[in-house]
């Protein structure tokens, strides 16, 4: 998935401003990544090799904007925090130039025993008035949970959860919303938490899970490193018209005609690029004209 978006929503693009095209703007410049959970050596190399932008880590406390374990709900969309965690850290390091990530993960719409994983990275950059940003989704997120007794053997979901690589939390089952242990990467703790959150559940049973915290958990820490390339490869693209970074796909055009009646079926025809400091757009078909969709697809001959 690959998304712009102007900072200011509703404001009217800066489509007077011409970026110089001999360097990359953001070449030698350096941006401060809002993270608490060891994001630096994901989100800094693709962004140093694509455009020569420096990244530095600012260590602020992103938990205020939500974690994962439910004790701070996340109020905002994804990408709305992914904003609001940068902004964190350009304020805290006095910068203008930001970035973080941010996570959801849970059973996909489309299939619901399968869990997804989609990561957004964002880039800030408040002395531009823009900001660009790129997703990436994954199937492969270990994301495993079990309601065990003190007594029980756990080895099964153990190896089913990849423990002890990705790390496992604990909590009371039922009733008690505390203690929460997290961060857990030994059978001597797990056992220990185990025990401690049974005796607080109302049903005498502990759950475990896995940390989805990025330092905790490999296989999310993959799909972030994803997001980040397609951050840097978006950044690396200029717009045809005003020079700036971030060109690219913002939105898709549906409508290919049936093979049977004409009428237009939901199927992808065309991509959207654009830009975000400027109102330059183009269209660019992925279909020829001449393609025609199956019939089966279409409302009128298949209702």
């Amino acid at each position: 998935m690959s998304h712009t978006r102007a900072l200011r929503p509703g404001a009217t693009a800066c489509s007077s401003r011409r970026w110089e095209q001999a360097a990359h703007p953001y070449a030698g410049e350096t941006a401060v990544l809002a993270t608490k959970h060891d994001k630096l050596a994901l989100i800094a190399p693709p962004l140093w090799r694509a455009i020569g932008l420096r990244v530095e880590a600012v260590a602020v406390d992103t938990d205020v904007l939500g974690t994962f374990t439910g004790e701070v709900p996340r109020k905002q969309p994804p990408l709305e925090t992914a904003i609001a965690k940068a902004r964190l850290g350009m304020n805290a390091a006095g910068a203008a130039l930001g970035l973080a990530s941010e996570g959801s993960i849970g059973p996909d719409p489309a299939m619901p025993f399968v869990h997804s994983d989609l990561e957004i990275v964002v880039l800030v950059d408040d002395e531009n008035g823009i900001v660009v940003w790129e997703s990436h989704a994954s199937w492969d997120i270990v994301a495993g949970s079990a309601s065990v007794s003190p007594d029980e053997d756990v080895g099964p979901f153990l190896a089913q959860a990849r423990f002890p690589e990705h790390q496992l939390i604990v909590r009371p089952n039922r009733g008690a919303l505390r203690p929460i242990y997290k961060g857990i990467s030994s059978v001597g703790r797990l056992t220990a938490a185990v025990a401690v959150c049974a005796a607080a559940a109302t049903d005498g049973l502990a759950r475990v899970e896995t940390d989805m915290r990025a330092h905790a958990c490999p296989s999310r820490r993959v799909v972030i490193a994803g997001a980040a390339e397609r951050l840097a490869g978006r950044l690396a693209a200029r717009c045809p018209a005003c020079g700036a970074p971030g060109w690219g796909r913002i939105d898709v055009l549906l409508g290919v005609p049936c093979a049977w009646c004409g009428t237009e079926v939901a199927r992808p025809r065309a991509e959207i690029d654009g830009c975000v400091a400027c109102e330059h757009r183009q269209t660019r078909p992925i279909v020829s004209g001449d393609v025609l969709a199956d019939p089966g697809e279409c409302p009128h001959c298949n209702p």
